[in-house]
């Protein structure tokens, strides 16, 4: 699974696998030598809480981002990023909720 995105910066808990062959953004596909070490399912699951706190992060940026914007006096912007935030934060329930039920499938097998 390989997941593309535009923002060239890394984070320190993103995902790595130890084989030294590349760097990802939680692409094993490309790595041979990472097939040979790691369950798919825990492939997937390793992701999902990367991801999880990757817009964790995102999100903090954002409200101190809102933060700025108020002290700068545009109220409005101020709301749209919090707004924003917001949606981070729902998305992440979401995706905990998931990433739970498949951490509980994992247990029960």
């Amino acid at each position: 699974m390989h997941l593309d995105h535009d923002h060239p910066h890394t984070h320190a808990n993103q995902p790595d696998c130890g084989c030294g062959e590349h760097s990802h953004c939680g692409d094993h596909a490309a790595c041979a030598a990472c097939s040979e070490h790691h369950d798919p399912r825990e492939e997937l699951l390793a992701l999902m809480r990367y991801m999880i706190g990757h817009n964790a992060q995102h999100a903090n940026e954002l409200a101190k981002l809102a933060h700025k914007l108020e002290e700068m006096g545009d109220r409005a912007a101020s709301d749209q990023v919090l707004q924003a935030v917001g949606d981070y934060e729902k998305g992440n329930l979401r995706l905990s909720t998931v990433l739970a039920s498949l951490d509980h499938k994992q247990e029960v097998n």
